[in-house]
């Protein structure tokens, strides 16, 4: 036996002392595989092991770490492109439309990857959504199903089977990476024109969709953003302010103005019981929410951090409270909080409206406090989840006031999954706020004297 096998069987019995069990079975087949392609540099022998082996991400963060500690080696770095072309592929005519030459495997994955993006209808980049959820509805697909349905055969022989399902990984790795290069160029296409010479530089940011803006534009325009969140706090501080007043008081009124002649020059009023109306921020942090949630976020942090009585939340598929958290950032880390977007799936990591307001109505419940108004920002896409007319009901019950931030062009609303429509019969405002005119006008719009009567 060859030193390096005995190395492979040395290494799959300390594999064994820590927990990580490889067949022999699964040896026979890597043995197989490497002899018959010939591998013979140990550092590509181990990439393999890597390659063949583990089943799923975590087995392969266990694996790799393994190698690491046993054979000193990294395998961070995997083998470029690699296609086997097996015997029984010959046999499918579609494969011919695939490999330009079946002796050197050359395959061109951009006339694949355009075949299949003119075949779906639905693409629309007006929609406040990353790149990554196209390619996954492009995944969805029948032109994206069928080329992959290439690779639906079963072989007798297990090496052939783990050689096609490699074949099928590294293929479909490949193609999304194509796929994601083209929606990329085809979203740059269908950005909205503008002459610079037409406005001035502050007007022409103002006007600028925040999908659309760069780093630098986004800084600016995040500084105003907050700052039209401290005004949005000081207008609903003064309502506060206002609405502590109760009524006249006439007789202490009167026996002031004994002391100006009769003058009434201080007007006093009757001390208010009813505790003070509250503020609560709901903001939408899903996947096709994209850039938005950024400016909905340091919308909401500018209302946070200069007033108390305003409770703010996020929600994916369920709400988390993070008053606290956002206090405790500067305006710089608002961007690093939502890369911990995982930390806020609840359930399955897809916009769940129905569950989130279930929850926020638990939790206001509970809390007993006078939470008169509800500022949601989000764009009331459901996964094609219903809500029940209930529970928009109840939550139009709970809070006497209700204003929506939606970032989606407003000819999209109540399409496809969209929910909107379910809302608008308990909201005050629904705005289209797409870009920081549009969000200073939705600030400018609200009226909390007349609105919190």
């Amino acid at each position: 036996m060859s030193s390096f096998k005995n190395d492979i069987i040395d290494f799959s019995q300390f594999c064994k002392e820590n927990q990580f069990f490889i067949s022999i079975d699964k040896l026979e087949t890597y043995f197989k595989y490497i002899e018959s392609k010939q591998i013979e540099s140990k550092e590509d022998k181990l990439k393999y092991l890597f390659l063949l082996i583990p089943k799923d991400k975590d087995e392969k963060d266990q694996l790799q770490y393994l190698i690491k500690e046993f054979f000193n080696f990294s395998t961070a770095e995997t083998p470029d492109f690699n296609f086997n072309y097996l015997d029984e592929y010959k046999l499918n005519d579609n494969f011919e439309d695939i490999f330009i030459d079946q002796n050197n495997i050359n395959i061109d994955f951009s006339s694949i990857a355009i075949d299949i993006i003119q075949e779906f209808e639905n693409l629309d980049f007006s929609r406040p959504v990353s790149n990554a959820y196209w390619l996954n509805q492009l995944k969805k697909t029948k032109a994206y199903k069928e080329i992959m349905s290439l690779f639906d055969i079963q072989f007798e022989d297990s090496f052939e089977n783990i050689m096609n399902e490699l074949n099928m990984e590294n293929f479909s790795n490949y193609l999304d990476m194509k796929l994601l290069e083209l929606l990329k160029d085809e979203r740059n296409k269908t950005r909205d024109a503008y002459q610079p010479s037409e406005l001035n530089n502050k007007d022409q940011l103002n006007e600028l969709d925040y999908l659309y803006t760069n780093k630098d534009e986004r800084k600016k325009l995040l500084e105003q953003t907050y700052a039209l969140g401290n005004k949005l706090a000081l207008k609903f501080k003064k309502q506060i302010k206002y609405s502590n007043k109760g009524n006249l008081n006439l007789r202490k009124t009167i026996r002031k103005s004994i002391q100006s002649g009769g003058v009434l020059q201080n007007i006093i009023f009757k001390p208010k019981n009813k505790k003070k109306p509250k503020l609560v921020i709901l903001c939408d942090i899903s996947g096709s929410m994209a850039l938005y949630s950024l400016f909905g976020l340091t919308l909401l942090y500018g209302m946070v951090s200069r007033f108390n009585s305003i409770k703010s939340y996020v929600f994916i598929d369920g709400i988390t409270e993070v008053t606290k958290d956002i206090k405790k950032l500067k305006k710089n880390e608002i961007e690093s909080f939502l890369k911990n977007w995982n930390n806020y799936v609840k359930h399955d990591g897809h916009s769940d409206y129905s569950r989130t307001f279930e929850e926020l109505v638990e939790e206001i419940k509970k809390s007993n406090s006078n939470y008169k108004c509800l500022i949601v920002i989000g764009d009331a896409r459901n996964n094609y989840r219903d809500i029940d007319d209930r529970l928009v009901n109840e939550v139009g019950r709970l809070f006497k006031n209700i204003y929506w931030l939606n970032p989606e062009r407003l000819k999209y609303w109540n399409t496809g999954d969209s929910l909107i429509r379910k809302f608008d019969k308990v909201t005050n405002n629904t705005s289209e706020v797409r870009n920081y005119t549009q969000m200073k006008n939705f600030v400018n719009s609200i009226d909390f004297k007349r609105d919190l009567k």
